[in-house]
């Protein structure tokens, strides 16, 4: 039989593999090995022994693990309380989801066996004096609840050919090539020998069972070897009753054996398990009897410390303390990733409010045109204090359209800034104008006035600023300029929702601002995008090119109340308009709207308070005159203090389950624009600077407060790796 033992290299796995390999099976060892390599230089002298490196997490990075096999012993996992304990998300991931998908491989890839190492600590706080596999489990800790939750997803799976078991092992004691020192036998073996005394919490009246770790690997030989009818979809406590032992029982029986040990009971309860397992079912199936006694399992250890002169309390004899190290080291280095789950750069925030909405414009019948259009162009208008909205499919549509209206042709300039995203500048080109680049304020990477009239030409026939980040451009400086040539300013406010300038919404401040509802902005309507304007007539001519430049919508010709006569195009336009399913959404995003300006702005406030004092990074600037919409944190990188590159930063914190971007890198960057205006990055160094030094950082109203601290650590463990 060919079995995969993951987590081979851990403290029962070294002689799990042993015993299989002696009992002339064929094993594949699957361990990070983040304990030391003495085991995996061991499994090389082994015969028909093969050693595969590698995370349970990630098992997509092993495409061939389960080739070939017939069982899988299951022993990886995170395997103590305090261990579990560091971080809840993470025990959940590596215990349970990592656990679920692994077995979920093996079904689909036709293996059999699936042996699941559990606890006898799922029964906890036992309510009887003696716990059996019937009785009810009352985990009381991180550990035994993840456990018990792999248990149940494993047995679920069962079916005639894939045969679920479940290990519940007594607490194991005893040497092993992988050594542990925070399991109690051991523990207090090396107290005793380093201190001469053992501490004995909760006061000592608590039992538990207790097996040596050789006993342990015999018996999960014997499990993987039974018949299928006799084990497929069982449980079995696996231990001896007569190793049901009270920690002060345990305590007193080290201290007599090696003499001259004090006890100590600390006055506190902190220890509230309680569990005296039987093992009838086990033993009595297998006709199993331990071979090791707790006794001899004490002097082993005893004399394994005399004559290996170590310091047991090592972090590497210790799970937890591992556990801190490797979270303390970058994920390339072989540590742990800050994140146990991925933290998004931006998520949308939906509910259950946008879902029937959505459904309920479904049903209407009125997918494109439809009565919510107005609706939301209305309850948006109240948002941003704009006197006319005009709602569309995308910022893109919106930003084509005002150039539409106000008559951009071939030859002439629209001048905007070189951070944007490639719809303003793509939008420019082909309405056949000239794409023309204003340099940033390196502090708010916003277009600069004072650049922006030497950048103008007598054929500039519109300036663009953009509001990156949802910081506000400095508009009175700007309008200043414009108003001087005779240009209008279209503001282009994607990132922009719930910003004001000198206490004036963006949105009513300008003639025209366009504003973004794509799936990760401040609301979102999947895709769509809208138009605030001054002016009403300007607003009725922007509306009539969204509609193909027809006098009517389909609403307006089939609705119920219309008058039936045909539609008339009166000038050329486009297919702009926001559809009535997007619109039913926004109007639910903007019941939310203030409850996300505050989040962003709350998550935005925590991120400068914990990452100012950081020497490698530059916080974003904010104008005193402004209201940050804090669409992104965007942060800039001292490059000069660190030894990688802005992408190397990035590529560190993805491993460590942040997710990150670039907001913007200059378009005058872009290969396209690069040869096609023939600009040199030189000639608009600051957007350079920036493109090469900034990335953002997640922030969306799911975020939690654990997540923000998860990103600003996993910054700094990136960050102090890569200092010069």
């Amino acid at each position: 039989m060919r079995v995969l033992v993951t987590g081979g290299g851990g403290y029962l796995g070294c002689w799990l593999v042993r015993g299989l390999i002696e009992r002339g099976h064929t094993v594949r060892v699957f361990d990070r090995f983040c304990f030391g390599d003495q085991p995996a230089a061991q499994f090389t002298t082994l015969p028909r022994c093969e050693v595969v490196r590698g995370d349970i997490r990630r098992l997509q990075e092993s495409p061939g693990l389960l080739d070939g096999v017939d069982a899988i012993a299951h022993l990886a996992g995170l395997t103590n309380d305090p261990s579990c304990d560091l971080d809840v998300d993470m025990t959940a991931d590596v215990n349970v989801e990592s656990t679920r998908e692994l077995a979920s491989k093996a079904v689909q890839n036709g293996v059999r066996r699936f042996l699941l190492a559990s606890s006898c600590s799922v029964y906890g706080k036992g309510v009887f004096d003696f716990l059996d596999e019937q009785s009810r489990p009352n985990p009381m800790s991180t550990f035994s609840l993840s456990k018990l939750e792999a248990e149940r997803a494993v047995l679920q799976m069962r079916n005639g050919s894939f045969e679920p078991i479940v290990a519940r092992n007594a607490t194991l004691f005893g040497w092993s090539p992988r050594m542990r020192f925070d399991v109690a036998v051991n523990h207090m073996v090396a107290t005793a020998v380093q201190t001469n005394s053992i501490k004995v919490l909760g006061n000592g009246n608590q039992w538990r069972p207790f097996l040596h770790v050789r006993d342990a690997a015999r018996a999960y030989v014997t499990l993987l070897e039974a018949p299928a009818e006799t084990v497929q979809g069982e449980i079995f406590n696996v231990g001896s009753d007569d190793a049901n032992t009270r920690i002060i029982d345990l305590a007193k029986l080290i201290a007599g054996r090696l003499g001259g040990v004090k006890i100590e009971i600390p006055k506190e309860d902190d220890d509230l398990r309680n569990y005296r397992v039987k093992f009838g079912k086990f033993c009595e199936t297998f006709s199993f009897q331990r071979q090791w006694s707790i006794d001899e399992g004490i002097a082993e250890v005893h004399d394994f410390l005399r004559q290996e002169a170590i310091d047991p309390f090592r972090e590497i004899y210790f799970n937890v303390q591992r556990m801190k190290q490797l979270l303390a080291t970058p994920v390339d280095e072989g540590g742990e990733p800050i994140a146990a789950r991925f933290i998004s750069i931006a998520k949308p925030c939906l509910g259950p409010e946008e879902e029937q909405a959505v459904v309920d414009a479904i049903r209407s019948g009125w997918l494109t045109s439809g009565p919510h259009i107005q609706a939301f162009e209305e309850a948006f208008g109240r948002t941003v204090s704009a006197a006319n909205t005009v709602a569309v499919n995308s910022c893109t549509a919106a930003l084509h359209l005002c150039l539409a209206h106000l008559d951009v042709r071939p030859g002439d300039e629209v001048l905007t800034s070189p951070l944007t995203w490639a719809s303003t500048g793509n939008t420019i080109l082909r309405m056949g104008a000239r794409v023309t680049f204003a340099d940033v304020r390196p502090d708010t990477l916003n277009i600069n006035p004072e650049v922006l009239e030497a950048a103008i030409t007598p054929h500039t026939k519109v300036i663009m600023p953009v509001h990156l980040a949802g910081q506000p451009c400095e508009l009175d400086a700007i309008y200043d300029v414009a108003r001087r040539h005779g240009i209008p300013v279209v503001e282009d406010a994607a990132h922009a929702l719930g910003a004001s300038y000198k206490g004036v919404r963006i949105g009513s401040y300008g003639d025209f601002a366009c504003f973004s509802f794509y799936a990760i902005k401040n609301i979102t309507t999947m895709e769509g995008g809208t138009i605030t304007v001054k002016d009403a007539d300007a607003a009725r001519h922007l509306r009539l090119l969204a509609a193909n430049g027809m006098t009517a919508t389909a609403w307006e010709r089939y609705g119920r109340s219309a008058v039936a006569s045909p539609a008339e195009v009166v000038e050329p336009g486009f297919k702009y308009l926001m559809s009535n399913v997007s619109a039913a959404m926004g109007i639910e995003q903007l019941k939310k709207f203030a409850s996300f300006k505050a989040s962003r702005r709350r998550l935005a406030q925590m991120y400068r308070s914990v990452l100012s004092d950081i020497d490698e990074i530059t916080l974003p600037s904010i104008i005193p005159e402004a209201d940050h919409a804090w669409h992104l944190f965007i942060v800039r990188l001292n490059l000069a203090r660190l030894s990688k590159s802005r992408d190397e930063i990035i590529a560190g914190l993805r491993r460590e389950n942040v997710g990150t971007s670039v907001n913007f890198y200059g378009l005058h960057l872009h290969r396209y624009y690069r040869e096609t205006l023939g600009i040199r990055p030189e000639d608009l160094p600051e957007a350079t600077a920036a493109s090469n030094e900034v990335l953002s950082l997640p922030l969306h109203p799911q975020m939690s407060d654990k997540n923000v601290h998860e990103v600003v650590e996993a910054l700094k463990k990136v960050l102090a790796h890569a200092r010069r």
